[in-house]
């Protein structure tokens, strides 16, 4: 095979992430130019697995084309893309006057044209917008008690989404799992900063202090004034961060999934007595919730909680005003003029209105998406995939030897209580008055946009949990997920393409690719954030008896251990603890699926399915950044950990001892 120079780069790229063992390059000499050719034929199987299957198509992707990042999920998302911009020209290239109001395509034609307008030389801020943005500031400045502070920022989170003193939101309620309840989320720094980094002092103070200096400014503080009270500002947000659990925030942050097991909930007693300054009635009001929860509110740092009650006193109302001054300009920032801090469009015209689409009318371009490829048979067939996979998980779960016959069946009844969310949800029905969302300028419609996301959560606080996975991921999202607070998995529309599932493919290439991605799924719900919740999606961690928990943490060490002995780039190694519920999956998945199997002939179908769905290159700073943060081990380790670890693996490749994909008897961990 003969490479351009750019390939010759994505080599580096694989060889650096794979460790792929590959034949010397030969130079072929020719009067034009001399080329190097790579003979494919020298991976071996039996030594890297991940680089026989995908050498061949990774030195022929090009990166440039991928957002730096060649594999299959790119290239779907870059179909997927393709297919979105041709649907919203289809749209906006139609009839205005055809489309009902309210209508997905009445929405996005609308906002198109009022996005492409603002880019084009138009203005996103109408001087009504402006005057707005005024008043609010004004109408910050002029508070004169905290109280009044707190009904402002209940004002701020209404139409916002803004909260100067904590984040709130609305989830499902862990111990109902049928209901929505309150969390009062961590606070975090105004200007974006972490408080890990804040409570460093320095640089990263200084720099929080200019940002609200340069705003006070952009609003007519006089700079002296300004200076002395950013100075000030940054101090109070300093003894925020001082008062905060850090290495809970950071946890929070980098596994939201895991932070839903740490909420704590505190009844309104509980609060009053931690936060006797404002108590529960205070905070609730900063979220514009008229009255008390029913019963209380989950928070993640207590600690926290109280620093921040403790410093909402009128002395320190200057600073808190100021905080909320700048958290609102950071989110209206990009639809305000120079003079109010705004900045220049980035991209115009076309690009720029078709990704303001596809971020603010997800759900709606979603709707059309599956409209349009949505296909019923696709859908039937991964449908009736999975639920012969979880007729194998049950047949597995029964056979398991580690947990107990109480265990078993827990296990069975959650897996036969799981919902399958798969393809997408069926069209809303159109509200004539959803018309009125599009606004005047971008700064009306997204202002309207940000009233409807807390109606959402209104709407969830009171109406109750729904119990629906389609929520979770639109259509056109290249994912697939389990959510422990219903019992479901999602496997989007997007995912279900080649070479996930592709109608061309056998039943065992597609129960490789699409299936070995439901059995993971699955899986979630038993792996150590998924075996907290119960049956019904209720945090329960108590849920199945001791026996069976302590015999899972045993069999969990152990795959961590295996994993954290494996490396990439030869010397980097993965890390067992942090990828251990995604690398519990990979091993169920694929076990199941290979269950399902009658023949060696069909296993080998899943496991050259399953090497090929994950084969992907990156630079190796990318491969690093990933290895350090992502809950998945990287790719390679996905596929070169997971297939050896089963017997039939090594009666299909000839692997024998002495070769890279060889792995003792007593050291191939299983997951049941």
């Amino acid at each position: 095979m003969r490479r351009s120079k750019a390939a010759a780069s994505l080599l580096a790229f694989m060889v650096l992430l794979s460790g792929c063992t590959m034949a010397p390059p030969v130079t072929e000499e020719t009067e034009e130019t001399s080329v190097e050719v790579y003979d494919f034929e020298g991976i071996r199987a039996q030594d890297d697995f991940y680089g026989f299957i995908n050498a061949e198509n990774l030195l022929t992707c090009d990166i440039e084309d991928t957002h730096g990042m060649g594999g299959p999920v790119s290239e779907i998302d870059i179909e997927i893309s393709d297919r979105l911009e041709g649907i919203i020209h289809e749209i906006v290239n139609g009839d205005r006057d055809s489309y009902a109001p309210g209508s997905n395509e009445q929405l996005i034609y609308d906002y198109y044209y009022q996005a492409l307008e603002a880019s084009t030389g138009g203005s996103f801020a109408s001087e009504d917008d402006i005057a707005y943005v005024n008043d609010v500031i004004s109408g910050i400045l002029s508070v004169s008690t905290i109280d009044e502070y707190l009904t402002m920022c209940g004002d701020l989170y209404t139409n916002w989404g803004v909260d100067p003193i904590i984040g709130g939101g609305v989830d499902t309620d862990l111990a109902n799992s049928s209901a929505g309840s309150v969390l009062l989320e961590p606070f975090s720094s105004p200007d974006g900063s972490t408080l890990e980094n804040i409570g460093k002092g320095g640089t990263y103070a200084q720099v929080l202090a200019s940002s609200i200096r340069m705003v006070l400014i952009d609003f007519g503080v006089d700079p002296e004034e300004a200076e002395q009270r950013s100075v000030a500002d940054a101090s109070l947000v300093l003894d925020i961060a001082y008062g905060t659990d850090i290495e809970l925030i950071k946890a929070l942050e980098e596994d939201f999934s895991e932070s839903m097991n740490r909420a704590l909930f505190r009844t309104n007693d509980e609060i009053d007595a931690l936060c006797p300054n404002i108590g529960i009635d205070g905070f609730m009001k900063t979220l514009g919730m008229d009255g008390n929860p029913k019963d209380g509110v989950y928070i993640w740092d207590e600690g926290q909680l109280a620093t921040i009650d403790s410093l909402l006193t009128d002395e320190n109302l200057e600073c808190w005003k100021d905080i909320a001054i700048l958290r609102f300009v950071r989110e209206v920032v990009d639809y305000l003029p120079d003079e109010l801090g705004g900045s220049e469009v980035l991209y115009e015209n076309d690009y720029y209105a078709i990704r303001n689409v596809e971020q603010v009318l997800e759900t709606e371009l979603g709707e059309e998406y599956a409209e349009r490829y949505l296909d019923e048979q696709t859908v039937e067939d991964v449908t009736n995939m999975a639920e012969t996979i979880r007729d194998e998980y049950i047949v597995i779960i029964s056979d398991c030897e580690w947990l107990s016959d109480e265990g078993k069946e827990l296990i069975i009844a959650k897996l036969n209580n799981m919902l399958f969310f798969i393809g997408a949800d069926e069209p809303h029905e159109v509200d004539p008055e959803d018309a009125d969302l599009i606004g005047d300028t971008v700064f009306d419609t997204m202002h309207n946009i940000n009233i409807r996301r807390y109606e959402d959560k209104i709407d969830k606080l009171t109406d109750g949990n729904e119990r629906n996975g389609f929520i979770q991921m639109s259509p056109q999202t290249v994912n697939a997920c389990y959510m422990p607070d219903i019992n479901s998995i999602n496997i989007t529309l997007g995912i279900m393409s080649a070479p996930f599932y592709d109608r061309n493919n056998t039943y065992w290439q597609n129960l490789g690719g699409i299936g070995t991605v439901v059995g993971h799924e699955i899986s979630h719900a038993f792996d150590n954030t998924g075996m907290l919740y119960d049956m019904y999606g209720n945090y329960a961690p108590d849920w199945i008896p001791e026996c069976d928990r302590d015999a899972f943490d045993e069999m969990a060490s152990h795959i961590s251990d295996y994993y954290s002995g494996l490396t990439i780039l030869d010397i980097h190694p993965v890390d067992g603890e942090l990828t251990l519920g995604e690398n519990l999956a990979d091993i169920s998945g694929v076990q199941c699926v290979l269950e399902i199997a009658e023949n060696n002939e069909q296993r080998q179908q899943i496991f050259e399915q399953y090497a090929l769905i994950w084969g992907y290159t990156m630079p190796k700073d990318s491969a690093l950044d990933y290895l350090y943060l992502d809950v998945h081990s990287p790719n390679v380790i996905r596929v070169n950990a997971v297939v050896p670890l089963f017997d039939c693996f090594y009666e299909i490749y000839g692997v024998e001892e002495g070769d890279g994909m060889y792995v003792a008897p007593s050291d191939r961990v299983r997951r049941w």
